[in-house]
């Protein structure tokens, strides 16, 4: 997060593009918002397999 002017720059948690936000706008994330985003962010075992493949059962 930086400052331009009296704009307040915010990036998403993962990265990517930069927006300018007011200062009065922006407060720090909850715990459950950054958990939730860093979850979204994370590839899932289908992704890395890279098919539609269902994962086998557990016992």
């Amino acid at each position: 997060m930086g400052h331009e002017g009296p704009y307040t720059q915010l990036r998403p948690l993962a990265g990517g593009r930069e927006w300018d936000a007011t200062p009065e706008d922006v407060k720090a994330a909850e715990r459950s918002q950054i958990l939730l985003a860093l979850m979204e962010e994370t590839p899932t075992r289908a992704d890395q397999r890279g098919d539609d493949e269902t994962p086998p059962s557990t016992p």
